[in-house]
């Protein structure tokens, strides 16, 4: 925060907030009366059914990566992370971005 010098400016600018807060407040009470002043109209049945109607669930895989896909991708995978690893090893940086970097 800032720290005024000399009685004028300390006394204008808590003029300035003490206004700024009346504003504030008068606002929010002006506010509240009229969000209070609308009717409330609540509307509550209960239906009991003896049997329910459950929806078809069909399960479809949309995923554009498949299973196979990936297990024949996986040696080669493995081996540019080794090759990422020893680049990284030799860059020297820091435990927690190479943690990082092992999950890309």
């Amino acid at each position: 925060m800032f720290v005024c010098v000399g009685g004028f400016k300390k006394a204008f600018w808590l003029l300035v907030m003490t206004a700024m807060a009346a504003v504030l407040l008068y606002n929010v009470v002006e506010l509240t009366r009229k969000y209070l002043s609308y009717p409330i109209s609540v509307k509550l049945t209960v239906d009991h059914k003896q049997q329910l109607v459950f929806p078809t669930v069909a399960i479809c895989n949309m995923s554009p990566v498949k299973k196979s896909s990936l297990e024949a991708a996986a040696p080669a995978a493995a081996a540019a992370r080794n090759v990422r690893r020893r680049k990284k090893r030799s860059t020297g940086m820091s435990p927690n971005v190479l943690q990082i970097l092992d999950l890309i």
